[in-house]
């Protein structure tokens, strides 16, 4: 015999009819079906008006609500979560903000995409790093790593990419067949070529950026002391020190889902060089308060920004802009600065030198031109040439 199908209306109606039938109490049913005596009459009420339609299960959102989004404003956030299904509402806040919309808070645009069923449940998160390492300025620290994408072949290619751990800014991603020491310095170049030169470049204990798991220098890194930059590297088997990066690979390898697979490696640069501008120009991270990167990189400017108004006199000789910090370089090469002897070499003997104090850094100019630039440390009375100076070289 066929199983007949009940509503939950109809089972309502079967209580409310049992005191009549069975002859008992209202109390003794509600106790035997384990409800409130206010609940059985709130529905004999909504029976007696309504029928049974009456004992249908209703919605519990407010009538009135009067702290509610405008409707036009919850359509706009509908249709850019629709439009970038990657899109959170803290991104939605920004982009709305961007455009010059006055955004509710993240938690009521959140609120909004659960309502309209545009995002499914998450498990819960780990909690948050109660404290973020950061450089004060950009250009004082870069992160280079390599990555693996596929082509549309399936075919393994690699991206070996650059940022500024300060400003988050995309130095360079250039498409390579392999993580080897000729890519990471094609990497690097371009982008000293865009940037100017860092102070400290960090990598991870892969071969083609260091060798001091095995006891030999590698190429990249002689080539960064050769420029006065020093290498620095995580510890083995700790990806969380250059976290910055690795969240950033989860970032190109969206982007690159949406707008790929690329069809080869020239293919793949040409997607590479697009999603640079995008995150950089475009894309707010809300690492860095919703600014874009180069927005964050330009408000931080390098300093070799600061020395464009230096002149020439007659015979060539820098003259700097009055109330510049100014001194005279020794025979062998040294300068003072607040009772600390720094050398930076015989080249620029009896020299007129700037120095120039930005945040934690001290940077020395020859005219416009970059002489070293360091951690001053005023404990100490000498701060010899060594690891972590930039030498002679030109700002671009």
């Amino acid at each position: 015999m066929a199983l007949k199908v009940v509503t939950m209306a109809e089972l309502r109606l079967e209580v409310l009819f049992q005191a009549e039938r069975s002859g008992e109490s209202v109390t003794e049913v509600c106790r035997r079906h384990g409800i409130s005596r206010q609940t059985y009459y709130r529905y004999r009420r909504r029976y007696l008006a309504e029928g049974l339609d009456g004992l249908e299960d209703r919605s519990r959102e407010p009538i009135h609500q009067p702290a509610r989004i405008d409707a036009d404003l919850e359509i706009e956030i509908c249709r850019l979560r629709k439009d970038h299904p990657g899109w959170g509402a803290r991104r939605i806040s920004a982009e709305l903000a961007r455009a010059g919309v006055a955004a509710p808070a993240v938690s009521t645009i959140h609120r909004a995409l659960v309502r309209n069923h545009l995002v499914a449940m998450q498990p819960p998160r780990r909690p948050k790093a109660l404290r973020r390492f950061e450089r004060e300025l950009s250009s004082d620290l870069w992160q280079i790593d390599a990555t693996q994408v596929r082509l549309a072949s399936r075919q393994t290619i690699w991206v070996m990419d650059m940022i500024d751990d300060h400003s988050r800014c995309l130095l360079a991603a250039l498409a390579c067949s392999g993580p080897t020491a000729e890519a990471a310095w094609d990497c690097f170049e371009l982008a000293v070529a865009r940037y100017g030169l860092p102070r400290q470049v960090l990598s991870d204990n892969g071969l083609c950026f260091t060798g001091r798991l095995h006891g030999v220098e590698v190429e990249f890194e002689r080539g960064l002391r050769e420029l006065g930059v020093e290498p620095i590297n995580a510890g083995p088997y700790h990806p969380q020190t250059l976290g910055k990066l690795e969240r950033f690979h989860k970032t190109l390898k969206a982007w690159l889902a949406e707008e790929g697979p690329a069809r080869d490696l020239a293919h793949l640069q040409e997607l590479l060089d697009g999603f640079r501008h995008h995150y950089n120009r475009e894309r707010p991270h809300q690492g860095i308060a919703n600014l874009t990167p180069s927005e964050r990189f330009d408000s931080t400017p390098p300093v070799g920004e600061i020395v464009a108004s230096v002149g020439y006199d007659e015979r060539g000789e820098p003259v700097y802009p009055p109330r510049s910090i100014v001194r005279k370089v020794t025979e062998v090469g040294n300068v003072t600065y607040r009772r600390v002897q720094i050398t930076i070499g015989r080249r620029w003997a009896h020299g007129r030198v700037r120095v120039i104090p930005v945040g934690g850094l001290v940077h020395i100019y020859y005219g416009e031109e970059l002489v070293r630039v360091l951690v001053l440390d005023t404990t100490t009375r000498n701060a010899p040439l060594g690891k972590g100076v930039r030498r002679s070289g030109s700002v671009t």
